[in-house]
């Protein structure tokens, strides 16, 4: 997949995206840096919108929507979070997401690029409640290493990407060692289930799986800092696709769509 967006195509996506949203009835409003968003009002306050959130190609958008439910409690604000699907994402659409429970956000990065921070606020009238559907197919959970890992994982390799393009190494570095340490752990639980326990008074001289492709990054400057903490995150990619599949044997890699991405972000730097 080839991402080429600029300012234009951002836009684009972002009014696109805004429209899918507004399909839902129980959506009342949107809005963007104190810019809101109504049905009435969207082809102007959303241009409006995006542009006020617009700093550079690394930008997300946080995008907070008002959502009407029922008085009766037929539909709770914890019912409705749970069917992020409604909005357009899932394993398909989007690259990883993760959700804050502490500010009621989602974290989101599609496949397209788009980044969004989701966040939802509620009130509450009348009896009629939202047509939910039917919940769109999903991996089972492995109890082990559950999905909302893998989903996470993704966004967080993002923010990294994110952070290293705007030069915040001491974040993007962060992150990226935190990425390579997910797949340390997966190692580890993946020995105590080889082993059936916890407890190892000694190792076994394990292969660590992150470091097969460290010095193999093909995204580099003359910084080498910048190397250095791009490295990671490029090895935490590739052993992460691999170590999912121990968990999840039908997993689809999701390192081309994330280097999709980082193409992307490398063609706008500088």
């Amino acid at each position: 997949m080839l991402i080429d967006l600029n300012k234009e195509s951002m836009e684009a996506l972002f009014l696109q995206y805004l429209g899918e949203i507004f399909e839902r009835p129980e959506v009342v409003s949107a809005t963007v840096k104190e810019v809101v968003i109504t049905r009435e009002t969207f082809a102007e306050a959303g241009k409006k919108a995006f542009e006020a959130s617009f700093h550079d190609t690394y930008s997300d958008v946080d995008l907070s929507l008002k959502i009407r439910l029922p008085e009766n409690g037929s539909v709770t604000a914890e019912e409705y979070m749970k069917r992020i699907d409604r909005f357009g994402i899932n394993e398909d659409t989007a690259l990883g997401w993760m959700f804050v429970p502490a500010n009621k956000v989602f974290r989101i990065i599609f496949r397209n690029g788009m980044r969004y921070d989701l966040l939802f606020e509620f009130e509450y009238e009348g009896d009629a409640a939202p047509v939910m559907g039917v919940p769109a197919t999903k991996t089972e959970d492995n109890p082990e290493w559950p999905m909302d890992n893998i989903n996470q994982f993704w966004f967080i390799q993002i923010q990294a990407l994110g952070k290293l393009y705007r030069k915040d190494y001491l974040i993007s570095s962060h992150l990226a060692n935190m990425d390579c340490n997910y797949t340390l752990v997966m190692q580890m639980i993946m020995r105590d289930l080889k082993y059936g326990t916890n407890h190892h008074r000694y190792g076994h001289s394990e292969e660590i799986e992150y470091l097969k492709d460290l010095g193999k990054v093909p995204y580099k400057t003359d910084d080498m800092i910048f190397n250095r903490i791009a490295d990671h995150i490029y090895a935490a990619a590739l052993a992460y696709d691999r170590l999912a599949k121990n968990f999840y044997p039908q997993y689809k890699e999701r390192s081309e769509a994330f280097f999709a991405v980082w193409d992307w972000y490398d063609s706008c730097r500088g």
